[in-house]
Order: C-alpha cells, then structure tokens, then sequence
C-alpha cells in the first residue's frame, strides 16, 4: 500500500514537472483543453443523470400500458370472431387472423411457469387462458366456416367464458402492477431527488475545481514574470547584488530566466575584471620600463644570434676557396655541398618549400653522407619532373634519409640501398623513401604514431634502448608537421619495402 502511494506520488510529480516544462502556449492550450474537459464532463453527467431519471420515471407504469395494449388486442380479436360468426364477412375474419397473430406474439411475452410471485402467477394464468381463448376461439371461426352449427354455439359460449376470464384477470394484474409501480414511483422519485442534490453538488465541486486550475495555471505563468520584473528594476538601479533564478524549467519563461542568471553572472564577472585590472594597472606601468630594456637586450641578442649561422656559411665558403687554390678539388666540393647545406636551412626559415628544392637538399645532403661513409650505401632517385613545383612542408625528406642511415642501414656494411620515389597520382603526389635495412617491429610503429597523437611527445623506455629499437623524435616531428600542414591524418604510412626486407614511408600529398 505503501510503495502504490509511493509511485502515484512520483507520477503526479512527474506530471506536474511536464507541464511545467512546456512552453507559455502550450500550457494555455492545455488548461483550455482540461478546463473543457471538466465541463463537458460535468455538462455530460447531468444530461444522464436527466435521461435516466425520464427513463426511470416513465418505465414506472410501463407494465400497465403494456397490459392495457394486450387487452385491447383481446378486445379486438373478439369482436372481430362476432362479427364473422354473425355476417361471415371476408374482412372479419382477415380482422380476426391479424389480431389473433399479435395476441399470440404478445404471449410469448407473459411468465411460461408457474411462479410463488403473485405477479408471475398472474402472467402465467392470463397465458394459459389466452391460449385457450386463442384455440375455443379459432374452432368456433372454423365451425362457422363449416356451417357446423352443433358445434358452433358451443365453442362461441366456452370462447366467451375464456374471454370473460381473461379481462377480468388482466385487470386484477393490471391493478396489482398499479400498485407496485405506484410504490417503485414514489422510490424513484425520491431517488431522483437525491441523484440530482449529488449531481448538482458534484458540478459545483467540478466547477470550483476547474476555477482553482485555471487560476493555478494562470499563476504559475504570471508568478515568474513578475519576479523577472521586479529584479530587472533593481538591475536598472544598478543594484548587481541580486539572487539567482536558477530555473530548470524549459519553457520561454525558464530560458529568460536563465539568461538573465548568465546576464547577471558576465556583469559580476566583468565588474571584477575590471577592479582586478585597475589593480594591476600600477604593475604594468612599473614594469613597462623593465620590460623595454629587456626588449632592447633581446634585440640585440637576436641580432648577434643571426650572425653565427652567417659565419659559419662565409667561412665554409672561405674554406672551399682555400681548398681549390690548394688544389683539393674533393675537399673543396665537400665544403660546397656542406655551405649549401646550410644555406638551405638559412633560406627556408619558414614552414614550406618545393619538393624541387627538397630533393636539391637531399642531393646534398646524400654527397655529404657518400663522403661520410666512403660510398656505402647505393642511392636510387627516380623523380617525375612535373611535380617539383608543388609545395610541402620543409624539411621533411632529409630527416626520412637520415633515419634509412642512421637505423634502418646501421648494421650494413655493404650493399645498402635507399631509394627515393616521385610521382604523380590522380588525386596525389606520392612520395617513397625506402630502405633495406632491418624494418620497424610493430610495437615501434605503434608508439611513433601513438606520439604523434600525443602532440609529439616521445615516451622512450629504457629496456628498447637496451634491445636496440628506436623511437626516432625527428621522424615523430616528420609525420606530425604533415598531418598539421595538410590538416589530415592519413598522408604519412609506414610499411614493409615491397621490394624486400627494410621499410617504406610513403607520402600522400594533395595533388592542388
């Protein structure tokens, strides 16, 4: 019993919180409905309580018209039987059919059985000798049709005597039910007058409840905007320190009552950024002179920071010189690859370049390394010269060679091989670099990319290092630069060489 008032407590609050929560029109659309409803309801119940009162009342002596109905049909059938046996006429005894016809439907009617009710026994007496009105009366019809009269006179008088019988029997039942529906008259009328004190009662109730919805609706979608109206004038008074809505409801009231709460709250909060602003008003302005000279110092510092890359360029350049008046042509041209070098890296301090001037520093950079490594390694080019002119990030080839070297190719002495791939695709530029050095282990793979998706961040353990695997940063510096500069996810891949043993980056630039 308990938990059922428990869940009907939490379905009128769920109802409730649903009305609440729909919007201004709706919620008067729907008082309108439930107002309706409630006196259509009420209008409803007192036109039946009217019409079942009218049926009640007028059934009260319906047993006596019926009993009445049937003795008129009696009184015809007999008068129609006379008036055949006295002139034989074709309409009489049609007459006499007709009515004999209905009396014996009406029979069907009446108690079959004996009963111990006074009423019943009456019906099943008036039945009985109404079936033997209906048969003395149809032999006489017969005799007389027969110009039997022997029998004729007979069956008249027995017909007769049933008929006499029979009238004075539907009376005494005719009175018996005058009595009884005099008595229900009197309970139904008193009936009555109670069902309409209870029905006029119940419409005042219905009534009063419909006034105290109409006015509870009406508040709850005033109240709000009254409460709205009153802290907007204090708002206007520039008072700011006024309590919070902190509506949940989700109708037009609910949304302005939540954005006045955050109106409020940016006020506050801009009032407090500008006090803390004025505070620190004074603190810039001590500061400002220490920052000035600061600034002048970086400058400077700067400006002497430009000039190492340029010495080192001038005195490469100066060294070659040297070497050629000398006569060493290879050191000479080692020095000029490296000043070139460096001239790359000084030329392009922004973010791109072409993939020409790439592969220009991937040229020097792979003499530079055949110098190192005294012609270790075999370097394949194999470039489509309609693509030179698309733009990349820079930077990003030499760092791919130095990792073939460094630790695909490491361990190899002889027979390196690093090949480098340009062409042109429908929708992209590929870009190979392969190797066939020792490859890259799953686990490898899977952390490279996994610091990619970390900002670049490269978690190196230990106990890889001592196995002899690699997490190169400047390959993770490689693939996040591309993903960041292409603003994509799937332009750089690291795969097997389908050539054989080593591994294979691959490059999908767009093709714009």
């Amino acid at each position: 019993m308990k938990n059922k008032r428990l869940i009907s407590r939490k379905g009128i609050k769920r109802v409730f919180l649903g009305f609440r929560n729909q919007s201004i029109s709706r919620k008067i659309i729907i008082t309108f409905v439930i107002s309706c409803i409630i006196i259509a309801s009420t209008v409803f119940f007192m036109a039946n309580i009217v019409t079942n009162t009218m049926q009640t009342i007028g059934g009260s002596y319906q047993s006596n018209a019926d009993l009445d109905r049937f003795l008129t049909q009696l009184s015809g059938m007999e008068a129609a039987m006379e008036m055949y046996i006295q002139y034989r006429t074709f309409e009489s005894v049609d007459r006499y059919y007709h009515y004999l016809a209905i009396v014996e439907t009406t029979m069907e009617t009446l108690s079959s059985s004996p009963s111990e009710i006074p009423a019943l026994q009456r019906e099943y007496n008036i039945r009985q000798l109404s079936e033997n009105f209906c048969t003395y009366s149809g032999l006489a019809v017969a005799a007389r049709r027969a110009n039997n009269s022997a029998n004729l006179e007979d069956y008249y008088n027995i017909t007769l005597q049933c008929y006499s019988f029979l009238t004075e029997e539907i009376m005494n039942l005719n009175m018996l039910y005058f009595k009884t529906n005099a008595e229900n008259y009197e309970k139904n009328r008193e009936l009555t007058q109670t069902l309409t004190s209870l029905a006029l009662i119940l419409m005042s109730i219905l009534f009063v409840t419909a006034v105290m919805f109409l006015y509870s609706s009406i508040k709850q979608i005033t109240a709000p905007l009254k409460n709205i109206s009153d802290v907007a004038q204090r708002v206007a008074d520039r008072d700011f320190d006024v309590p919070l809505f902190n509506s949940n409801t989700k109708d037009e009231i609910g949304n302005i009552c939540r954005a006045f709460d955050s109106m409020i709250i940016s006020i506050r909060a801009y009032i407090d950024t500008i006090w803390d602003k004025a505070m620190k008003e004074n603190e810039l302005r001590e500061k400002e002179l220490e920052l000035r000279a600061l600034y002048t110092d970086a400058h400077l510092k700067a400006l002497q920071d430009q000039i190492k890359p340029h010495f080192l360029f001038n005195t490469l350049n100066t060294g070659a010189g040297l070497a050629m008046v000398e006569g060493a042509d290879k050191t000479c041209l080692f020095l000029e690859q490296v000043a070139e070098f460096l001239r790359y890296i000084i030329q392009h301090p922004g973010r791109d370049a072409t993939i020409g001037d790439e592969l220009k520093m991937v040229d020097n950079y792979i003499y530079i390394m055949k110098v190192r490594f005294n012609n270790r390694y075999d370097f394949v080019k194999r470039i489509d010269e309609t693509t030179l002119t698309h733009r990349m990030p820079n930077m990003i080839l030499q760092p791919l060679i130095d990792n073939c070297i460094r630790h695909g190719l490491k361990d190899i002495t002889e027979g390196g091989r690093i090949v480098i791939e340009v062409r042109k695709e429908l929708e992209n530029i590929i870009i190979e670099i392969s190797d066939n050095g020792v490859g890259f282990s799953e686990d490898v793979k899977h952390k490279i990319l996994d610091a990619v998706e970390n900002g670049g961040n490269v978690v190196v353990n230990p106990d890889d290092i001592n196995r002899g695997e690699h997490i190169s940063t400047g390959l993770v510096n490689v693939i996040a630069r591309l993903n960041y500069y292409f603003n994509r996810n799937d332009v750089f891949s690291i795969l097997p060489n389908p050539e054989g043993k080593g591994t294979l980056f691959c490059m999908k630039i767009p093709n714009v």
